[in-house]
Parts: C-alpha cells; structure tokens; sequence
C-alpha cells in the first residue's frame, strides 16, 4: 500500500469514527464514492475498532497472549505488556500512526494510571517519527488545566518512540453535552474552557491543527481536556517548514470535516486555523450537525464545499433539515413533576432552537467559519470574548454595530432606570430614542432624533475627554469614569459615522490614556486603539501622524502582551510596528525615524529569544545594532557577534561610546526588556 493510500484511507476512518453507527454508511458512501476498495479497507478498521472495546479486559497476566493475537490481526501493537516501569492494561485509542493505552507503574514507586501513545509497528517513517518528536515538544511546553499533559516518554525494545501522558477519563464533548443534556448556556462556557486551552497553545505558538470533538474530553467532573498535539505545528523557525508529504493534497494532516480552507489547499497554517475548526466544533455542539454534509457527493465536492461554499447559518440547519437531530438541551424543561410534562413536538422544539441561535450566535459562528483567515476572529481570545459578551447580554462584535442593536441589548441588559451622566439635552435625546425604540413609533421621529445625536455626539465625547483630563490628577477613579462615557459615546457615534477618520482617532487616543490608567484592561483598551489608529490611516495612507499613531499604539499594544506570556500576540503586535516605522523610515528619512526602526527590531528580537528561536532573534537583534552603530557613527568592532547574548553585549559597548542621548536610549531599551 502507498503512503498516498494510507494517508487517505486514514483521513475517512477518523473521519467515520466522529460519526455515530446510524450515520456512517452515508458518510462512507459520500467519501468513497464508488471505490469500493477503499470503502472496504476503511470498514475492515472500523469493525477492528469497534470490536477493540472489551479486546484487552483479561487479566495483566494475559496480556502478552492477547498482544500477540492482536499483532497478528493488525501488526499494529506491541510484543510485550511492559514499556519502562509501566504495564500496559488495554488499548483505549488508535489513530492513524499509532495506537494509545492505558497503563499502570508496577514498579511500586507510586500508584498512577497514565496513556502511552507508542507509534504501530510498521510505520516507522521518517514523517511519522518527526510528528512524535514535534508532539514531545509541544507537550513539554505546556502546562495548563485543560490540556492533557506530558509525564515522560521512551523508546520501545524495537526503537520506536512513545509518549506517556496525563490519562483522562472522560468522553468525547460532544457526546457529553448530549448524554447529559447540558443547555446551550452551558454548552457555550464549557466551549469558552476549550478556547481558554487553545489560546493558551497559542501563546506558546503553538498551533493544533486537529481540533475536534473526539480530541476535547470532558471529565465526570465537568473539566475538558485538549489532547492529542500529534499532527500540531510549532509556529518556531526551526519547527516551521512543512514537511514534503505535508505538501500534497493527499498527505496533509488533518480531519477533514474540522479543517479550514488553507488546511485543505495546502496553504501556510496559522493561528486562525484553529479559529476555524474551534468555529466547526461549536457549530456541531449547538446544532447536532457539521457545517457541510447536505447535498455532498463525494470527497472532492467537500473539498470544493469548505473552500468555495458559504455554510448555512446554524439557525437555518435546525429549521429546514428535517433529518437533522435536535439537541436534547432544547427539550422543554418546566417547573411540573415529569408526568405531568406533554412531550413537546419535533417542530416546536427546532423552532425553539432556531429562535435560540438566530441572530448573535449565528453571527458569531459564521465569522469564525469565514473562508479568509484574516476576516475571521483575530484570536481564539477574540471569539472566546464575543461569546462572554453574548452570555452578559452585551453587543457581540462580530455584529454591525447599528445603533438600534446596541440600545436593544443595553435595554435588556438595565432592567432598572438608566442614570446618565453628561449634559441633559443628551439625556433628553437618549430617553427620546430609547422612548422611540421600544414603542415603536414614527419612524421619521427616530431619524430626527438620531440626526440630533450625531450633532451632538462629538461635542459630548470632547466634554467628557476634558472632564477626565481635570479630574485625571487628583481623582483618577473619575477620571476612568468619564474617559468611559467618552468611548461610549465615541461608539454609538460611529456606529452610525463609521468613515469619520477624525472621531476614531479621537476614540483611539482615549482609548490610550484610560489604557495607562486600568493596566488590567490595557492590553484590551490598546488594540481597539490600533484598530481605530489603523481605520483612520487607512483612509489617508499618506498622512505621517496617522501612521505614527499605529506605529505607537502597536508598541505599546505588543508590550502589554508580552509582559502577560502571550508571545505570539506579542510578535504579531511589534510585527505591525515594525512595518510602520519601515514606511515612516522610507518615506520619512531621518535619525529618529532610524532610531524607532532600531527599536523596534530590538522589540521583536527580544520575544524571538524569549521564545527559544535563537536564529530568528539574532538577525533582528544585528538589525537593531547596525542601525544604532549607524546613528551613533561608530565602526563595526563587535559585526562578529552572532548569538543574542553576544548581541546585548555588543549593545552595551556601543551605548558606551554613543552620545549621550542615543546611549541613554540604547540602555533603556535593553534594561525595560532585561528587568
């Protein structure tokens, strides 16, 4: 059998083991698509699988006999029940290169189950051995709540490698939002703990790649556990190249109904990948179903369906598939002994749902499902938050943020009467529309009063600008407040006057000074900044203020994301200053426009390092020491410096020598990054 054979035969036996027994002839017959062969190879392993259950229950000293007996069935297992001082018990797992079990330490050091994944025999390659040697890395790397962690590791008497990890025992989310009939509310905070593991990854650079159901295990306790890191990608320049087999269409690693677009054609992989399958997941825990399946043929219609078809909004799937299942959460629930219940009826219970997903949760899922990378959320963190936000009742951003979608969901957020501060011919207009809003009345009255705002609204956001800077020095808890009633205000004004440049920069610079004021908050308040700073260039690419405000909030953004471990974000963040100040430098010659150029190379080559890219960190930490022996017109004594650590030190002679203002310069940046 060819490799290319295998990889695909692999990608639909996982592909079927996502799937319920009802559901897998369909499955099978739309993949196979009349290879009859291949459609045999992948039943001969799903009913392997499916009689592995209980393969392994005899007692530890039976063990070798059933191992050998198996070996000869698949050649996939072990000749011997010992690996190290653990004892094999029962395999609880197999994927496409190896198999996972459960095992205990027998050497009576201490009592402790644990999961070895060992590669199978036979697939030894070359490709299958860099995955191993790549997940062993991922998951010493990571230590957090909802990721199954790595214990220890060896190699088998045949030389091949296992792993031996934290054992969860727990079951597969979907199922155990199903079995359990978790609400949707629930659903959506236990999906908010995955994304809390993913992000995490993230941080670490350090994409899944393979995010699915059967990958999320959630104990009898409530706790999900990310597993398997198997095929994942270190976003590091020594782990980052693709391998030659992950360049071909059949060969890529990956769960097909769970994979994004760039996945399936082979495109760079990146952070947003995992947005996208963690999009599919939720997609599946709300609504039963994947985001394609209906009206698909064959492997390569649903090939063509993830990267050209727009999946259907989650709420249409409940209402118009009539085949599809209705997650047992939307049963009726109501306060009545269970004999006094009336079955509710199919129909009632999808409309339910449908009303239940309508609107915000559609909204949100699809623009985590959307084809370009770039348009989906911009982090795990990002589309975990617009969740929060929907669970507090509060604008989603993934929605047009219109005027009449914010006052909805503030009405229905304040219950009680709504005090507002500012100047009362605001109050006056606010209660006139929210008066308007909720009666209904004439609408050219709501459009009077929404002209009357927009008047209004850049003056209101100045008076509460002004009222923070007075209050700013002797009463910074009012000064918060009121810099929060001008970003209020700011946004409903643009709401409505999205292409004002000259309110967004306003907006921004708020957004700065309440940033230095609630350092919890800044890294937040920091990137709305930059979003602002970078709208407002947008519209005058020309204008050297407008990209010298993104150039600082950029820094100033990547800082705060630092200093909290998110080293990706970081290096995203000094990423987009550096390609500021480059353009400010080009088109805007001058020493302080190298300097900041200095800096900013100096900024990434410092996360680089921390992060262990040593190579990547040295050639933008040179970049920064040409630039400042450039600017202090100093010779080249220390060009042989090679490593970071030589680099920093070549740093410090050079601000020796320097003037003292380029010197002072040159100390500062080393010592706010050295502690």
């Amino acid at each position: 059998m060819t490799p290319e054979r295998w990889a695909q035969i692999r990608q639909i036996f996982e592909g079927a083991l996502e799937r319920s027994q009802r559901d897998r002839a369909a499955y099978l017959r739309v993949m196979c698509a009349g290879d009859n062969d291949l459609r045999r190879e992948v039943e001969t392993l799903l009913a392997s699988h499916d009689q592995s259950g209980d393969f392994l229950n005899a007692p530890a000293v039976d063990l070798n006999r059933a191992l050998l007996a198996a070996e000869d069935l698949s050649g996939e297992f072990p000749r011997i029940p010992r690996l190290g001082p653990y004892e094999l018990e029962k395999r609880i797992g197999r994927g496409g290169m190896g198999s996972v079990w459960l095992a205990r330490r027998f050497d009576h050091e201490y009592e402790k189950k644990v999961a070895i994944k060992m590669v199978k025999n036979g697939m030894g390659t070359q490709e299958i051995l860099r995955r191993f040697r790549t997940e062993r890395q991922v998951l010493a790397g990571l230590d957090h709540p909802n990721i199954a962690h790595l214990i220890d590791g060896g190699s088998t008497p045949e030389g091949l490698p296992y792993l031996v990890m934290e054992y969860v025992e727990g079951t597969p989310i979907d199922q155990y939002c199903e079995s359990r009939q978790i609400p949707i509310t629930e659903r959506l905070k236990l999906f908010r703990r995955v994304c809390a593991a993913v992000q995490y990854a993230h941080q670490n650079l350090v994409v899944h790649r393979d995010i699915k159901a059967s990958n999320i295990l959630v104990t009898a306790d409530g706790t999900p556990k990310l597993l398997d890191f198997g095929i994942a990608k270190l976003l590091r320049s020594e782990f980052s190249t693709l391998s030659a087999a992950e360049t071909r269409p059949e060969m890529r690693p990956m769960t097909l109904d769970y994979a994004s677009p760039e996945q399936v054609r082979g495109e760079p992989v990146s952070t947003a990948t995992d947005v996208y399958s963690l999009g599919v997941l939720l997609y599946k825990l709300l609504t039963g179903k994947f985001p394609y399946g209906r009206g698909i043929q064959s492997r390569e219609a649903m090939v063509r369906a993830i990267c050209e078809m727009e999946p259907p909004r989650p709420s249409a799937v409940i209402l118009t598939d009539e085949d599809s299942a209705i997650p047992q959460a939307t049963q009726k629930m109501e306060a009545a002994p269970p004999a006094m219940l009336a079955p509710e009826t199919r129909e009632k219970a999808r409309r339910r749902l449908k009303r239940k997903l309508a609107g915000d949760l559609d909204v949100i899922i699809l623009k985590a499902l959307r084809k370009e990378p770039a348009r989906r959320y911009a982090s795990v963190e990002q589309f975990s938050e617009d969740i929060r936000r929907y669970l507090e009742g509060r604008p989603v951003k993934a929605r047009s943020d219109t005027f009449g979608y914010r006052t909805g969901k503030f009405i229905r957020r304040n219950t009680a009467a709504v005090a507002v501060a500012g100047a009362a011919a605001v109050v006056l207009v606010a209660v006139t529309i929210w008066s308007v809003e909720l009666a209904r009345v004439d609408k050219q009255l709501l459009q009077s009063a929404e002209q009357r705002v927009s008047k209004l609204a850049p003056a209101v956001v100045e008076n509460y600008e002004q009222l923070a800077e007075l209050h700013r020095p002797a009463n910074p808890a009012r000064a918060i407040s009121e810099y929060r009633s001008a970003i209020d205000a700011a946004d409903d004004y643009l709401s409505a006057h999205a292409g004002d440049a000259a309110m967004r920069q306003r907006l921004a610079r708020i957004s700065m000074k309440l940033a230095e004021l609630v350092p919890a908050d800044a890294a937040r308040l920091y990137g709305r900044a930059l979003e602002q700073f970078e709208a407002a260039a947008l519209a005058s690419p020309q204008d050297r203020d407008r990209q010298r405000d993104v150039l600082e909030a950029a820094r100033k953004l990547g800082f705060e994301q630092y200093r909290s471990g998110d080293l990706l974000a970081a290096l995203t963040s000094f990423s987009r200053a550096l390609q500021a100040a480059d353009g400010l430098a080009a088109a805007y010659p001058s020493p302080a426009a190298r300097r900041t150029l200095a800096e900013c190379n100096y900024e990434i080559g410092e996360v680089l390092a921390r992060n262990g890219a040593h190579e990547a960190a040295a050639a933008k930490l040179r970049k920064a020491l040409d630039l400042y022996r450039e600017l202090a017109s100093l010779p080249r004594a220390s060009a042989g410096a090679r490593s970071p650590e030589e680099i920093e030190k070549a740093l410090r002679e050079l601000a020796g020598d320097a003037p003292d203002e380029l010197g002072d310069a040159i100390e500062r940046e080393i010592n706010l990054w050295k502690g």
